[in-house]
């Protein structure tokens, strides 16, 4: 089994049963601090629409249990993503 390792999930587009998911990374170029990091995409999974809503209910049990026990925080000031947890 390989490991892949993503910043963060930068799109996802469903066709009709099928949902891509892409997932990027930042580039940082060592000495560089006139620019922001970018982000670019690594890595892209399809998957059925009906193992995306799976995979989507299991995500949001363990950011409710997150945000329950303290673990997380709801940013609701964030206009990019209102409601969005955050790490604290």
């Amino acid at each position: 089994m390989n490991s892949l390792f993503a910043d963060r999930l930068s799109n996802v587009q469903i066709a009709g049963n099928t949902v891509r998911l892409e997932f990027s990374v930042l580039d940082i170029v060592p000495g560089n601090t006139t620019t922001e990091p970018r982000l670019s995409v690594s890595h892209v999974l399809v998957m059925p629409l009906e193992g995306f809503v799976q995979a989507f209910n299991g995500q949001d049990s363990v950011i409710k249990k997150l945000l329950a026990d303290g673990v997380l925080r709801a940013n609701v000031t964030s206009p990019a993503a209102p409601g969005t947890p955050t790490p604290t």
